[in-house]
């Protein structure tokens, strides 16, 4: 019952305060996650996009604009480019936190008091979430030690897609996959009350990260139930939006399919069309108001078990 509680009141504070969807929506635009706002768990990254955390668009757009052999203004431009997009997801999270502990006390909720509670804490959170990529710098280290070990120096050098291939042969790709995820809903995972412990306690950074732990540990089976409920209704989401979207453009995959160059990414130029580009707009509107509501659920929770 406590738990329909927290989700019922959530609901009640992203619907009546709109603000908290624009935050969300800026959140995800800078590659924050809905359940952890821990973006890059799932995957073994690049070093430097380990380091900055770097979202697969922004990735994508750096190598876009920088000339083909030009490695260190390539790692210069990404590290820019995560150090920018870090700034202004903590930024946004750190309002959709703070407006969520105003609403709860009956204080303003608006665009103006969620950026001073942005500003307020920027910094320490910015250093707790560059903490907790250190795991997968380390994780990023160890691919490319095991790569180097396995495949011959005489050969040309591999692209990174063709690193992770030699992996995947050796069957080296699937642990690292495993290890990073189970990492990242770790890190996450006390990501979520060290957050809180700083913009609603005004905690410093060890302190922050001990509450973080701490409020795991005592919680722990509060926080998989929550994040169970979490996961189910996401699966849920995604497939009642797949299937009839699947039907939409069943005729256009299948003409794709028959005339695209071979290895073409169809999902990519489907979002390139008129219609691909209002399903797009559609998706991050809603997962904008699901980011924004995992948040208010995971403060409102904090609120209640951190004490």
């Amino acid at each position: 019952m406590e738990y329909i509680v927290i989700l019922q009141r959530a609901w009640q504070i992203l619907t009546r305060h709109k603000i908290l969807w624009l935050f969300g929506l800026i959140a995800v635009l800078a590659g924050q996650d809905a359940l952890f706002n821990l973006h890059g768990a799932h995957a073994v990254q690049p070093l430097t996009e380990a380091i900055v955390d770097l979202p697969p668009t922004a990735g994508t757009l750096a190598r876009s604009i920088v000339p083909v052999g030009s490695d260190l203004l390539l790692i210069g431009v990404m590290i820019i480019f995560g150090l920018v997009l870090l700034f202004i997801g903590m930024l946004a999270s750190a309002a959709l936190i703070g407006l969520t502990q105003s609403a709860e006390r009956g204080d303003p909720v608006d665009f103006k008091s969620g950026l001073r509670a942005g500003f307020q804490h920027i910094d320490r959170l910015i250093i707790i979430r560059l903490i907790f990529n250190i795991p997968f710098v380390v994780l990023s280290l160890a691919g490319f030690t095991t790569l180097l070990r396995t495949i011959d120096p005489a050969t040309v050098p591999l692209s990174y897609g063709q690193s992770l291939n030699v992996l995947q042969d050796t069957g080296l790709l699937t642990i690292f996959l495993i290890i990073s995820l189970m990492t990242g809903i770790f890190i996450g995972a006390i990501g979520i009350g060290a957050d809180r412990a700083v913009i609603i306690d005004g905690m410093g950074v060890i302190g922050a990260l001990r509450q973080g732990w701490d409020t795991l540990r005592n919680n722990l089976g509060r926080y998989i139930l929550i994040t169970g409920i979490f996961i189910s209704t996401l699966l849920l989401f995604t497939l009642l939006l797949a299937c009839p979207l699947a039907v939409v453009f069943s005729d256009r995959i299948a003409t794709l399919t028959q005339t695209a160059p071979l290895n073409s990414d169809l999902a990519l130029i489907l979002l390139n069309e008129p219609a691909g580009v209002i399903v797009l707009i559609i998706g991050g509107l809603l997962y904008a108001g699901v980011t924004a509501y995992s948040s208010i659920v995971w403060t409102i929770a904090y609120r209640r078990y951190a004490r």
